[in-house]
């Protein structure tokens, strides 16, 4: 009876972590670029056409300023430091910008991720 219990209690505590991850409702996706002090180089992923043009004629992409207490998560949901954000150069991340227009949390998509997140906006929008 005490193994058939310790089993149970073990399972429990696994169960949360075989879940998967919930990514919040205002996920942006896009493309990260280069990271300096000037800001993140953010290719966002919900351009219109108009924009996208216009992004193929400018030379230097968009750049948002990254908050000084960014969190960001790799695909495995673990932290990862500022200082690696350069690793992270043409990825396709989902992230979430602070009042002021700060990039404040930082998410490194899978595939399964992206189709997901992609179908429930467009079930948001009219």
């Amino acid at each position: 009876m005490k193994k058939h219990l310790a089993a149970l209690c073990l399972l429990c505590q696994i169960l949360p972590a075989c879940a998967g991850r919930l990514l919040p409702d205002n996920l942006v996706l896009g493309t990260l670029g280069d990271v300096n002090e000037a800001g993140a180089a953010f290719t966002r992923g919900d351009q219109t056409l108009s924009q996208r043009i216009a992004s193929l004629i400018a030379i230097a992409p968009q750049r948002y300023p990254v908050a000084a207490g960014v969190r960001i998560f790799d695909e495995h949901n673990r932290f990862l430091l500022s200082g690696q954000l350069n690793d992270l150069n043409g990825r396709a991340v989902g992230v979430t910008f602070d009042p002021q227009g700060n990039i404040n949390r930082i998410w490194v998509l899978g595939d399964d991720e992206i189709e997901a997140q992609k179908q429930r906006q467009a079930q948001a929008s009219p």
